[in-house]
């Protein structure tokens, strides 16, 4: 084979190498871009979710104005799962980091009750004894709370609390005996408020605002 012939075979061997390595130069390049618009595309998305809509409290005026860490209610998930039932405390599950124990509030439970038209929400259990308050007695304001705010007594040792404020009252009703046995040994401590929070509702959702 003559010199002019290796030479044009080597050449159109070349051009044959670089035809094949220009697609698949383009085709990781495209790759890549694809790659980085989903990316994008998954901000865009997600920081569309939030909503510029004021939340409304449903308990009257928001308690504790600075506190703006408001988030979804687990066990409540529309305004339609809220307590019809006047005056009577149900409990519902957050899974709030916040108020999870896991040896006593396993799924951050809270206390809700409605009462004339609004609804309330604090602690699921009693700060004075720390029975559940399930059965807890709602009460009608008195002058303690300015004639405005409903209480709420624990049915096993009697304590007594404003159902916005949490602010410990003037104990209401008797309590059992063993009940009266509690009281007695709590008597000595000091007498600790019931932890409240505010609901809130924001496009048909329920939140809560914790601390």
């Amino acid at each position: 084979m003559t010199s002019s012939r290796l030479l044009a075979v080597g050449v159109a061997s070349l051009l044959t190498v670089a035809s094949c390595y220009v697609p698949t130069f383009a085709t990781r390049r495209s790759t890549m871009t694809m790659r980085k618009g989903r990316k994008s595309l998954r901000k865009t998305v997600g920081g569309g979710m939030a909503s510029s809509k004021p939340i409304r409290p449903m308990g009257g005026d928001e308690l504790v104005a600075r506190r703006t860490n408001w988030v979804p209610v687990s066990g409540i998930s529309s305004m339609a799962d809220l307590p019809k039932d006047e005056n009577k405390v149900k409990l519902v599950d957050t899974m709030a980091d916040q108020l999870i124990d896991g040896a006593v509030n396993p799924t951050g439970a809270v206390s809700v009750v409605n009462y004339e038209g609004k609804t309330y929400c604090f602690a699921s259990s009693c700060s004075s004894c720390k029975i559940p308050l399930t059965k807890a007695k709602v009460l009608p304001p008195n002058e303690e709370t300015g004639g405005t705010d409903p209480r709420v007594s624990c049915d096993f040792c009697s304590a007594t609390f404003n159902v916005r404020t949490g602010d410990r009252l003037e104990d209401a009703g008797g309590s059992g005996i063993l009940g009266g046995l509690v009281k007695g040994l709590m008597s000595a401590k000091e007498k600790e408020d019931l932890p409240t929070y505010d609901l809130g509702e924001r496009d048909g959702k329920v939140l809560i605002n914790l601390p």
